[in-house]
């Protein structure tokens, strides 16, 4: 074995979707507009060995930390298709690795402040009284708007800027189940291919509406993968959605596999809303690059 580079990350979840942040890595990046275009546009080897089979998944994201000048860090995201520049989820992921291994300190009021490509966002991490370990995480939308909606879909755009199409579960899938998966993937497979010559979104929802304010959902990204989480943004949507302009106290949404975000309307806002929840380090990794390797970059199965 020949070792060409090593990458350390640290892996943790939220809700079930895995984020990898890169804490140490070839990929030197200076400011944070400049560092998104550089991890589109280079560093294809480095983004495929840590995102790719054997090594990753396709549902593993990939977040680098940087210093900022106006915040407490910066985060670039780097995603299978280059597609996806910010995650809420991601910041929540970046926040919990830096705290829980010490390498950012813990502030008294609890708020920090992270950069990314899309603005500075705020973050109130809430602390274990008597242990001083995290707790919960806590963080707002910006305002979310119902775009469009007809008899079969509903069109909702996240924080000016990204787009879901929601779909209630439609009678061939008596209702969102790992027994039904087979039936759920092909529908999902089969809508996000009908529209995404139509229309440029983020990702296609399927809501089943199981109590008052309590939803199932799955949603599929643009390539039809299912994202491995409730989702942030997907529970804005279903706020946005469903709620007609009320402010939920308290809307549950639940992944196909039981995980779940509670979501309520910030006050005094009018369509905006917050998630408060809790993401766990899974682990620390060393990567090794060996151009030797005949997957060397790896690949991905769908």
């Amino acid at each position: 074995m020949k070792i060409n580079q090593m990458l350390t990350t640290i892996d943790t979840h939220v809700c079930g979707e895995v984020f990898r942040i890169i804490t140490y890595s070839p990929m030197q990046l200076a400011q944070i507009k400049s560092e998104q275009n550089a991890l589109t546009q280079q560093f294809h080897k480095e983004k495929a060995l840590l995102l790719n089979e054997p090594r990753g998944h396709r549902g593993v994201n990939g977040c680098i930390v940087t210093p900022s000048n106006k915040a407490d860090y910066a985060v670039s995201f780097i995603h299978h298709e280059n597609e996806r520049h910010f995650s809420y989820s991601g910041l929540l992921a970046t926040l919990t690795a830096l705290l829980e291994t010490g390498n950012i300190q813990v502030k008294e009021d609890g708020i920090y402040h992270i950069e990314t490509i899309k603005g500075t966002y705020p973050i109130h991490a809430r602390f274990n009284n008597s242990s001083q370990g995290l707790e919960l995480l806590h963080i707002a939308s910006d305002v979310c708007k119902l775009i469009e909606e007809s008899e079969n879909y509903s069109l909702v755009e996240i924080d000016h800027s990204r787009k879901y199409v929601l779909f209630q579960l439609p009678k061939i899938i008596p209702e969102i189940d790992m027994a039904y998966l087979s039936d759920i993937l092909k529908w999902g497979k089969q809508t996000v291919n009908r529209l995404k010559e139509a229309v440029h979104f983020e990702g296609v929802i399927l809501a089943d509406r199981i109590a008052d304010n309590e939803f199932k959902s799955v949603t599929f990204e643009r390539d039809g993968a299912i994202l491995r989480s409730p989702g942030m943004d997907t529970t804005f949507a279903l706020c946005t959605a469903f709620e007609n302009g009320r402010e939920p106290n308290e809307l549950v949404n639940r992944s196909i596999f039981g995980s779940e975000f509670r979501a309520k309307g910030v006050e005094g806002s009018e369509r905006r809303y917050s998630i408060q929840t809790r993401p766990f380090v899974t682990g620390e990794h060393q990567f090794i690059y060996d151009q030797e390797d005949p997957l060397e970059e790896g690949f991905l199965l769908k």
